[in-house]
């Protein structure tokens, strides 16, 4: 039982074939009808989101660290503190240091308090993620925007939008000439490293480094969003809560609301445990979770979203941050959790 879907999205086999579907790395340059045809998909994959351009970008820290010096060359960035793993690490590396955007810890969404600190701080390039990493509440991205049209003349926004593209939740047509939306491949079960940036008429085209990407990512992509691997029909997460919940009482709780979260996920907090040791024991029952990024990607870290919101590093080990499509049997993998929960409590590890 997979219970880290959105984190792990399961890959799209054919989609992957696509991607590997050419015999030479490049285009022909003579053959102008090549060249046509990837921009025809690149338009088409462009239109998707309301955009009409679109540029490789790979997700990885030099991506992310290339983007933050290029923008920041002529830009004060104020950056929120649940982007992605990889971002928040070359964020660190950067020597104008950007503002943080902070995460209210009552509702687990971006503070609308803190975008107009960092505007009164003289910031305007905003990069957050439409939907939080670790606890995967989403943010009022269409607000944001809004504000920023109404108090800043000059201003970029980058968003994140590949947690609400895996759960096919709405996003909203906000892109415009200050816009970018960042797409990653994973997030559609496509190899690592091939994402792209999705633009409508950018003003400075020139801040996004145009990239050699592969020449089949378009297509690979198109087919991935028209053909997901797996489709979510119901949302079940306050069920799921509910039925824990009833087992394990006060042993456990949320560290965000389920009214702010994507459906089917829930950022179970179990008090008093260290996560890694749940989760070690729940591969016994064949059941697959995580704590957060930074336990995905194998740092065996606790998640540094919940630090940078406040938390102590013990309190961020009881994230168990789980996502799903569908869970056949909620009784039965409720029991489970429940059983390993007081397991590991029983024997005080």
């Amino acid at each position: 039982m997979r219970l880290d879907f959105l984190q792990n999205y399961p890959l799209n086999s054919k989609s992957n074939q696509i991607l590997m579907d050419y015999s030479h790395p490049n285009i022909s340059p003579i053959i102008p009808q090549e060249n046509t045809n990837l921009k025809q998909k690149a338009k088409e994959l462009a239109q998707i989101f309301g955009g009409n351009s679109v540029n490789s970008f790979g997700f990885g820290f030099c991506d992310w660290f290339t983007l933050f010096s290029q923008i920041s060359k002529s830009h004060q960035i104020a950056y929120a503190i649940s982007n992605h793993q990889q971002a928040n690490q070359a964020s660190k590396h950067l020597q104008k240091k950007p503002k943080k955007l902070i995460i209210n810890p009552k509702s687990g969404v971006l503070e609308i308090k803190s975008i107009n600190e960092a505007i009164h701080q003289n910031c305007n390039c905003f990069i957050i993620p439409f939907i939080n990493q670790d606890i995967l509440t989403i943010n009022d991205i269409s607000t944001i925007s809004k504000i920023l049209q109404e108090k800043l003349k000059d201003f970029i926004l980058i968003i994140d939008i590949s947690y609400a593209q895996s759960s096919m939740i709405p996003i909203p047509k906000i892109l415009d000439k200050n816009t970018i939306f960042l797409l990653n491949s994973e997030s559609l079960g496509i190899l690592r490293g091939n994402g792209v940036s999705i633009t409508k008429d950018f003003f400075d085209p020139e801040l996004l480094c145009d990239t050699l990407g592969n020449i089949k990512l378009f297509d690979a992509l198109l087919h991935a969003i028209k053909n997901p691997t797996i489709n979510i029909t119901e949302d079940t997460k306050t069920i799921f809560y509910e039925k824990l919940k009833t087992i394990l009482k006060e042993n456990l709780s949320l560290f965000a609301p389920l009214e702010y979260t994507l459906p089917n996920a829930l950022p179970l907090r179990f008090h008093s445990i260290k996560a890694r040791v749940f989760l070690q024991n729940l591969l016994i029952e064949d059941i697959h979770a995580i704590n957060g990024q930074e336990c995905l990607f194998g740092f065996s870290k606790p998640s540094f979203v919940l630090q940078e919101m406040g938390y102590s590093e013990s309190q961020a080990r009881e994230l168990v941050s789980i996502s799903y499509a569908e869970i056949q049997n909620i009784d039965k993998i409720s029991e489970i959790l429940s059983r390993v929960y007081f397991q590991i409590r029983s024997i005080g590890i």
